[in-house]
């Protein structure tokens, strides 16, 4: 399509609707989880303001936002920044959700250090916004930061004492921090609900078997598997549970199920301690050779 033909399909679009319509069209999109569509509105709603303005930006946070929901996170970024630089140039401070935003959208892919600088600017305008403490928090348990991750955790805690999402994470730090115990009476104390059995499970899998109880583990592994049967991390730490139990049929089943959800798994079988039992086993080297 020529330039000229593509003008002429924008401009028919917004003579069909005007730019309000059209991000109203984009945010019920969004409602719908249908990305592509609501992108493709707030393109057309930008086509027809004029020139930067308070609309033009809205509109940009929200294409941004939806950019990052279909982890299209480096043009998401590029779109907060200029959102960013923008209200810095009119002497106007960002707004929060701006710099949190931003923040998931750098921790997804990987670049904790940016992340963290957004979540605390997020934090500066708004101390007890939820969402900004906890990705702080996410950031700082990946960075190995544990104890301020566990701070934050607690803050949040402080404000929304049963925010399920929050007491899974102080369960997986203090794991980290070799106090499985205290994540086993947390997760002893969190309501049962069918959305968060599977990631309960895991969780308490993971400190039972830092305690050595690999039997009581692969049983919470299991139930998992029962509420979520396609999911690559669950069928590789049963792997690796069986392993240890030195049961290597059914570890290389369970290893081959985890490799085929995700390929990319087969990279790290090489360096996965808890293989020991089955490394020399023939079904493990072919895998292992298949990464190679």
């Amino acid at each position: 399509m020529t330039n000229w033909d593509e003008r002429l399909k924008k401009t028919k679009a917004f003579l069909k609707f005007n730019s309000k319509d059209l991000l109203i069209n984009g945010f019920e999109s969004g409602f719908r989880d249908d990305y592509e569509q609501a992108i493709e509105y707030f393109d057309k709603s930008l086509y027809g303001i004029v020139g930067t303005t308070e609309t033009s930006i809205n509109v940009n946070f929200y294409k941004a936002v939806a950019l990052s929901k279909l982890d299209k996170n480096d043009e998401a970024i590029e779109i907060f920044k200029k959102i960013i630089e923008k209200s810095i140039i009119d002497g106007v401070d960002p707004d929060d959700a701006i710099w949190q935003n931003l923040g998931y959208a750098y921790l997804e892919i990987e670049n904790y250090v940016d992340a963290k600088k957004c979540f605390d600017n997020a934090i500066k305008l708004e101390a007890e916004e939820i969402n900004s403490l906890f990705g702080k928090s996410l950031v700082c348990f990946e960075l190995e930061e544990n104890n301020v991750a566990l701070d934050i955790t607690n803050r949040i805690l402080k404000i929304e004492p049963d925010d399920v999402d929050t007491l899974f994470l102080k369960c997986e730090i203090l794991i980290e921090m070799n106090r499985p115990e205290e994540a086993l009476e947390i997760i002893k104390n969190i309501e049962d609900e069918e959305d968060n059995i599977s990631e309960r499970k895991e969780i308490e899998a993971t400190a039972h078997g830092e305690l050595g109880n690999n039997v009581k583990a692969l049983e919470c592994i299991n139930e998992s598997i029962q509420y979520e049967s396609d999911n690559d991390n669950t069928w590789w730490n049963k792997a690796c549970y069986l392993s240890l139990l030195d049961r290597k049929e059914e570890a290389n089943d369970a290893l081959l199920i985890s490799t085929s959800i995700e390929p990319e798994n087969l990279i790290d079988i090489k360096d996965e301690k808890d293989f020991e039992n089955i490394k020399n086993t023939e079904r493990f080297q072919k895998l292992f050779n298949q990464s190679v």
